[in-house]
């Protein structure tokens, strides 16, 4: 198969540089403004800011359909993450953290590059040529450009497209599914309990946890445990409010505290993190051995199980308002870590309803978890029916 630098049939374009004070309310006069925080899996569109179109110097920074919106400054994991442009409603622009790689369509179909720009082994190269500063990674226009990109002709670009669009398709309704199992376990507590913010009799949690312990932060590897090793548990375990026991670090030295090891029924708080992650819980339903608390991860230990059982404290916990008021109690400033301490966590108020009704709950919500569990294993075999359409796309196999 052909191939070509990526630099010979697309264009690298700068963002438009603005200060905080050029920030307009959308109108009909000015342009919206994409930034990094809009640059998702698909291109999110619920917080864009607004400029002065007087801003926007040349044509070229203007955003078209089929555009690829690139983060070039970020954390170093997400430094090359890209979306689609898709047709816009509004005239837009793009700040100078992003940068737009636009397709010459005479030689390179737009969705062939977008497939393959966005798939694993380029994302993982071009990761590679990120040069670190601080804790930013900075894209390496010159390095990517020079990335060799299959080309076979126009036709066969649109067809490899339209199979892997296809595929992609499959996996966003399978994750759609997930999404909505997740708002289903949300109305089976509201139809249960209401707004647990709003009820009149309310419990501290002092009077309901016999104790809140935490692990340690002892010195790990920057990869995940095997599964013969002990592993120190991430703050992502928990930070999607679902027990994830693949977010590990290796514990490189010294014996581990068994103590600290995570075990099924455990509720985990996440103590500490940005403010808007922080106050995360989650329920171990299920766990790998070999797993230690952190330090910046509470568990919460129930004293009586007869009056509250652990499926019941996560969720409302969890619960929006319950969370948002918690989140409340953080220390720490909006633009540093948040920070919630045992004493204070223990002075949280909850409903504690009859005991027949939480393990209803319990009982519906299990249910859903078994339901979910069967999407996301069809989800994994099509992630991996993805992963070896893209491998033999971009060589020449499909």
């Amino acid at each position: 198969m052909k191939s070509a630098k990526l630099g010979d049939v697309a264009s690298f374009i700068r963002g438009v540089t603005f200060k905080p004070a050029d920030i307009e309310e959308a109108s009909g006069t000015n342009v919206d403004c994409m930034r990094t925080k809009n640059v998702q899996e698909e291109l999110d569109r619920r917080d864009v800011w607004s400029l002065p179109t007087s801003m926007v110097k040349r044509d070229d920074q203007f955003l078209r359909t089929g555009d690829l919106l690139v983060s070039s400054a970020n954390s170093w994991n997400l430094v090359g993450k890209a979306c689609w442009i898709p047709e816009l409603e509004r005239p837009s622009t793009f700040g100078g953290f992003v940068s737009v790689l636009r397709p010459h369509s005479r030689v390179i179909e737009a969705r062939y590059l977008y497939r393959w720009f966005t798939s694993d082994m380029v994302q993982t190269r071009i990761r590679s040529f990120g040069n670190q500063t601080t804790n930013i990674s900075n894209l390496d226009l010159k390095r990517t450009a020079g990335l060799s990109v299959p080309l076979p002709p126009l036709d066969e670009q649109r067809r490899i497209a339209a199979i892997l669009d296809k595929a992609d398709e499959l996996r966003a309704k399978r994750r759609q599914a997930l999404a909505h199992l997740d708002t289903l376990t949300q109305s089976i507590f509201h139809s249960l309990f209401g707004d647990p913010t709003s009820a009149n009799n309310k419990t501290p949690l002092s009077e309901l946890l016999g104790a809140i312990e935490s692990g340690q932060s002892p010195v790990c590897d920057d990869r995940p445990a095997l599964p013969n090793e002990w592993g120190v548990l991430k703050l992502s375990a928990v930070t999607k409010q679902e027990f994830d026991d693949t977010e590990h670090k290796a514990l490189v030295t010294g014996e581990p505290d068994r103590r600290h090891e995570v075990r099924p029924g455990d509720v985990l708080f996440s103590r500490k993190n940005t403010p808007a992650l922080v106050a995360a819980v989650a329920l171990v339903r299920s766990t790998r051995p070999k797993l230690l608390l952190p330090d910046l991860i509470f568990r919460l230990q129930i004293e009586d199980q007869r009056m509250l059982i652990p499926e019941y404290l996560q969720a409302v916990l969890a619960h929006p308002r319950q969370r948002s008021t918690i989140q409340g109690l953080a220390g720490g400033s909006a633009s540093s870590m948040s920070n919630i301490s045992k004493a204070k966590l223990m002075t949280v108020q909850i409903p504690v309803p009859s005991l027949e009704l939480q393990q209803s709950f319990a009982t519906r919500v299990a249910a859903v978890e078994r339901l979910k569990e069967k999407h996301r294993q069809h989800l994994a075999q099509l992630d991996a029916l993805f992963a070896s359409l893209q491998h033999r796309a971009f060589n020449g196999e499909l």
